[in-house]
């Protein structure tokens, strides 16, 4: 499993992390996924909501965040190509207390969120 930490930010990965933009406080990194089916499981989510939420066809992961100290916000995208108007779903977190994980399963990947 790979590791990428910088700061307080945390990405646990099965997949190869390539980072894509380094400008200013902000940085860019791309998880190819390979055109994959991806669940997503964020810790916390409500009991209506049955345990994940799963994209088809995913091609690449960018996540964006911010090393500035008083923002602790990321941005994670989930894309068909490397276009970020691809996008087929987005989400912002606080990675202030918790990281991501990414495992390669034989069928799928998992993403989860997940508190440290």
């Amino acid at each position: 499993m790979l590791e990428y930490r910088k700061g307080n930010f945390l990405i646990l990965s099965d997949f190869e992390i390539r980072l894509f933009v380094e400008e200013g406080p902000d940085i860019d990194l791309i998880v190819p996924l390979e055109n994959r089916t991806l669940n997503l499981y964020i810790e916390g989510m409500p009991n209506y909501i049955d345990g994940r939420l799963q994209l088809l066809e995913v091609r690449n992961i960018l996540i964006r965040f911010s090393v500035q100290e008083n923002n602790k916000l990321c941005t994670v995208h989930f894309l068909r190509n490397i276009d970020l108007k691809s996008a087929i779903m987005n989400f912002v977190f606080s990675y202030e207390n918790h990281y991501i994980l990414i495992k390669n399963n034989e069928y799928n990947v998992e993403m989860a969120v997940i508190k440290k």
